[in-house]
């Protein structure tokens, strides 16, 4: 079938290589022109149409750096991104303090959580893991062939480390930790954390999964990364989606032994499939510390307004440390998503078996203020 607009092709070589570039070149210039001076301090703070807050997306945006980045590389997208994805592994590599054959990257972070699930599924063995929790690699190993032993949050609605240790044994090939877990947004304790992984990684894999790590008030103070460092087995994922606004780019690292890097590698499409815009600009956000920190401090201040409305209006909240906050409705999931629709404001899925809470991702100010006053009139 011929393509719909192929009765306006023009079979001449009027677009030379010299046009093409100048007409390239003019697209990258009225790109810039748009975004010029947009740092990442100066995003809009007004959204329009309903507030969609139920993905966990960062509502303000990339680094202006990363957008940089990409606007350098639109003219090249006719490449494939083999070079630069060896400069982000460097970046990463530098950045964690270990060798580059620890690095592996994704197509998200999604994309090796799946690669995971496949390589455990496949062994037939058990996953422990937490319920409610994040299931990519869960729901993967399951279909794979793995048993999966879920273990319920505590009171707190934190991973209950105890209760995991007790459920791992001679046939557990993977303990998965979402931390700050989703969709609970809880943190546990780094002595208890590391204690736990470095304990169970001599008896079997551990995976620490920190796409949100890098939302909490201290990152350097919680991270597993060291444990790599160490030599343990165990395995720390890391997204661009959330705090770097990356979602839409799909770029992730893993941090393993070289060795697990090679059978989980096998599991995966490999860097030529990744996205060559994607990883130029996470090379450059991975450098912006001050776009970090600022965005960090603007989910912080959104979590913060956001319990706030919440403690008044006494209803309880899990003590949140992502781009997150989960709260108590005191109804039905389904009937409170439809009172929130009902006031402009979009939230996230239901989360079995906590079927009277709502995770809601913080959103640019306006769409806080909105999301505040539909609290109040729903649960006041």
């Amino acid at each position: 079938m011929l393509n719909a607009h192929a009765g306006s092709m023009d079979p001449s070589p009027a677009l030379n290589r010299r046009r093409w570039l100048q007409a390239t070149g003019a697209l990258v210039a009225g790109w810039g022109v748009a975004s010029r001076g947009k740092s990442n301090a100066e995003t809009p703070s007004k959204s329009s149409g309903p507030a969609r807050l139920g993905l966990n997306e960062n509502p303000f945006g990339p680094a202006a750096s990363a957008i940089a980045a990409m606007q350098a590389q639109l003219a090249f997208t006719h490449r494939y991104p083999s070079n630069f994805t060896s400069e982000l592994t460097q970046a990463i590599a530098k950045k964690e303090g270990v060798r580059e054959d620890h690095v592996l990257l994704g197509a998200g972070s999604g994309e090796i959580l799946q690669a995971v699930g496949r390589w455990i599924g496949g062994m037939n063995g058990e996953v422990v893991t937490a319920t409610p929790g994040y299931m990519q690699l869960v729901d993967v190993a399951q279909r794979s062939g793995a048993k999966i032993i879920s273990v319920p949050v505590n009171e707190r609605l934190e991973h209950d480390l105890g209760a995991m240790a007790a459920k791992v044994g001679d046939a557990t090939k993977l303990v998965y930790i979402c931390n700050p877990n989703n969709p609970t947004g809880t943190l546990l304790p780094a002595a208890d954390l590391k204690n736990f992984a470095s304990d169970l990684s001599k008896r079997t894999t551990v995976f620490v999964d920190e796409a949100y790590l890098e939302c909490a008030d201290d990152f350097n103070g919680n991270t597993m990364a060291g444990l790599v460092r160490d030599g343990s087995d165990v395995i720390v994922t890391r997204t661009f989606s959330k705090i770097h606004g990356l979602a839409g780019q799909r770029i992730g690292y893993a941090l393993m032994k070289p060795s697990t890097a090679e059978r989980v590698r096998s599991f995966m499409t490999g860097t030529m499939a990744m996205n060559l815009l994607g990883v130029v600009a996470a090379k450059a956000s991975l450098a912006d510390h001050d776009y970090v920190e600022s965005t960090r401090l603007k989910i912080k201040s959104g979590r913060d307004q956001l319990t706030g409305v919440l403690t008044s209006l006494k209803h309880r909240f899990a003590e949140p440390q992502g781009n997150f906050v989960f709260f108590h409705t005191g109804m039905p999931i389904a009937e409170f998503q439809e009172k929130m629709r009902a006031e402009g404001v979009i939230v996230a899925r239901p989360f079995p078996p906590l079927l009277d809470w709502c995770r809601l991702t913080i959103g640019l100010p306006d769409e806080m203020e909105r999301v505040h006053q539909a609290l109040r009139k729903i649960l006041g």
